[in-house]
């Protein structure tokens, strides 16, 4: 089966992870303040001894490096110096980085990374990938990259074969992957993207305080405005919540189970259905 095929990428996802954690780890080390490219990609910082780390993805590494370089705004900076090691003698000028291109697959390689490197910085998105032994030839993460379009577009085609289910009465697969909620009167609303599905139907079900699909929905389609409670503009009245568990029992849901490219399928299904509830990627 070939690597430009959806299928394969699902059963070989570790595999080709490894791959590109292999080439992340070869790329060579810059200092902060070296110009990266604007360009979709996967970050490795390590100190000189390489006794801390931290990985992370981003849709621009040059602007995500930057941030990186101030101690105001790096998240790995403030988790070294809030770790248990009594003595912090690094300076953020002591850290180095290593980057990677990438079109498909940077949310999944920084979840691997954070297993497989490991690293220790990292405070979030930890336990969502196996430990993987294997190492791949990084030809296979090169030849992934380069069809990277033709494995997004073979992922929409498996999608598409995927049931609708009444909202309440969903089956829903524990794990990661990509939904699509639909309204019977106004159809497709919303495409979406989590490491646990299962749990994100569960938030959307629920209170609205926890679901930006419940914010979104009762400002933009009900015509509700968000109330401030201590500070946090995250709550509807409790008729209007009611309201909007009412209008979700009218939606449909499917899912599909991703474990390589939920990010990229996800953006590229938003741009190119437009649903009204996507306020990202949907410019």
């Amino acid at each position: 089966m070939s690597a430009t095929n959806w299928k394969y990428c699902q059963e070989n996802s570790d595999l080709i992870l490894s791959a590109g954690l292999q080439m992340l780890i070869k790329d060579k080390k810059k200092n902060f303040g070296t110009i990266c490219e604007d360009c979709y990609g996967n970050y490795l910082i390590t100190d000189k001894n390489e006794n801390w780390s931290y990985t992370g993805e981003g849709k621009n590494l040059s602007n995500r490096m930057k941030q990186h370089s101030k101690e105001r705004s790096s998240t790995f900076f403030k988790n070294y110096l809030k770790s248990n090691t009594l003595a912090k003698s690094l300076k953020l000028e002591d850290f180095e980085f290593r980057t990677i291109n990438n079109s498909i697959g940077r949310k999944e390689l920084e979840e691997f990374t954070i297993v497989n490197y490991p690293t220790n910085l990292n405070k979030f998105q930890k336990a969502k990938r196996d430990f993987f032994k294997a190492k791949a030839n990084k030809k296979l993460w090169t030849q992934v990259q380069e069809n990277y379009l033709q494995i997004i577009k073979d992922g929409e085609k498996q999608f598409k074969k995927s049931k609708h289910f009444e909202w309440f009465s969903a089956e829903i697969n524990y794990g990661a992957g990509i939904y699509w909620i639909e309204h019977k009167k106004d159809g497709h609303i919303y495409i979406g993207e989590s490491s646990d599905v299962l749990k994100r139907h569960a938030t959307h079900s629920g209170r609205t305080y926890f679901s930006a699909v419940r914010r979104n929905l009762g400002e933009t389609i009900l015509g509700y405005k968000l109330q401030t409670i201590k500070g946090k503009k995250r709550y509807f009245s409790e008729k209007e919540d009611l309201n909007l568990t009412k209008y979700l029992n009218s939606c449909s849901i499917k899912t599909m189970p991703i474990s390589f490219g939920r990010f990229e399928l996800e953006e590229y299904l938003i741009r190119k259905h437009k649903p009204v509830l996507n306020r990202k990627e949907n410019a």
